[in-house]
């Protein structure tokens, strides 16, 4: 089989037993690092994806993505309002949703929290279904006022299934005698759910006709409709949407934006980190090369004599110090791959668990793509890392280098 010169004393290279011990050394040292780099940015990066992935499905599914509402006023024929918008691309379903600040009363506690009014005919959120781990979601019917509550709100509240607590809203207050009071009344608890998010301490879930009572809403009233996307992050269809007059748009950025931008941070700061470990092994490999370069420059100089030209002399110590990246990259993917997919067994067999209180597992997604930028971003800046000691080869003086030899 025909092989370039270059390809094939550069390998030549990478298996020969070298005169100098610890120019070998350096070299294994610099595709150690390669390897423990690629790995370390697969394995923390795919659980960073799992980790946004599952917040974002947590949070974004327990609240609206987007809400159009009248601020001046509640919502009025909403069927007819819903069925009069054009079509918007990224839009699952059109919903109602009755909404809103409220305080949550037992006879020890008083707590703020948001009510959230849901119609389970219609559409109910499947994380809220799948959290509920005490009480029942069909028990959350229209005029039985039951509640479902999270369960940090119900350890701080000290209630259980069954137990009676108090919705007070300022919305829908009225004047007495004694000055204006809210609206108020008491909800039985149905269920007790954990997200594993902030609505496990801030959001209860009622049916959407008590919290429109709550709130003295006319008959077929609500604060607003609730836009259930394909992509939360995707909302470029609702904001180009044109809307009713006196209609204004919300979405989940307003209140939860701040801390997907802190994860992708996050994340993107980790990576960064990690990527000098990559760089670390990549000027190991530079300095292995040149240690290289010095210890064959009879060699070279011989070549040189041979008629073997520059570029040709680059290519084999580009060759010789990329295959370090190229080893280096692959068994580290490869490596990264196998860690983050077995990563709880491992701990598991440790004894760690860093995610106990949610869900007990670490979330692993494995984006194709970041991961191939890993790969051959390592091997790029590997092949980079060589160009100089391979110029500096090029540059041998045959004379002055076979004079003492």
């Amino acid at each position: 089989m025909f092989y370039p010169l270059s390809l094939f004393i550069g390998l030549r290279y990478t298996k020969a037993k070298r005169s100098n011990g610890f120019v070998s050394f350096v070299s294994l040292f610099s595709t150690g690092g390669i390897l423990l780099g690629v790995m370390s940015l697969i394995i923390v990066l795919s659980v960073m994806n799992g980790f946004e992935a599952k917040q974002k499905k947590r949070i974004l599914d327990a609240i609206p993505h987007a809400v159009m509402s009248n601020p001046a006023q509640s919502v009025a024929h909403w069927q007819q309002l819903a069925a009069d918008l054009p079509n918007i691309p990224g839009v699952q379903a059109i919903i109602p949703m009755a909404n809103v600040e409220a305080l949550v009363q037992t006879a020890t506690q008083l707590r703020a929290v948001e009510i959230q009014g849901v119609y389970p005919d219609l559409w109910v959120p499947q994380t809220l279904s799948s959290s509920l781990y005490l009480g029942d979601l069909n028990a959350v019917k229209a005029g039985e006022y039951q509640v479902l509550i999270g369960s940090e709100l119900a350890q701080i509240l000290d209630v259980g299934l069954n137990d009676k607590l108090r919705l007070i809203s300022t919305r829908g207050s009225m004047f007495t005698p004694l000055g204006r009071m809210p609206s108020q009344r008491n909800f039985v608890v149905a269920g007790i759910f954990t997200l594993g998010s902030e609505a496990d301490l801030n959001q209860v879930f009622v049916h959407g006709d008590d919290a429109t009572r709550l709130m003295r809403l006319p008959a077929d009233n609500v604060t607003g409709l609730r836009f259930i996307l394909d992509d939360p992050f995707n909302l470029q269809g609702v904001n180009d949407a044109s809307l009713p007059s006196g209609f204004e748009l919300t979405d989940w950025r307003s209140s939860h934006g701040q801390f997907f931008a802190a994860i992708k941070m996050e994340k993107n700061m980790i990576g960064i980190l990690l990527c000098l470990i990559v760089a670390v092994a990549a000027f190991n490999i530079l300095s292995s090369s040149v240690m290289l370069v010095t210890d064959k420059e009879g060699e070279v100089a011989i070549l040189k004599t041979l008629g073997m030209h520059n570029p040709s002399i680059i290519g084999i110590f580009m060759v010789q110090g990329a295959w370090s990246g190229i080893l280096g990259a692959i068994f580290g993917a490869l490596l990264g791959l196998a860690g983050a997919y077995f990563i709880n067994d491992i701990m598991a067999l440790f004894g760690v668990n860093l995610y106990a209180a949610v869900g007990g597992q670490l979330p692993v997604l494995f984006d194709g793509w970041q991961i191939c930028q890993i790969i051959f971003g390592a091997m790029a800046l590997s092949l980079m890392a060589t160009f100089y000691p391979a110029w500096r080869a090029a540059q041998v003086n045959p004379a002055e280098a076979l004079r003492y030899e």
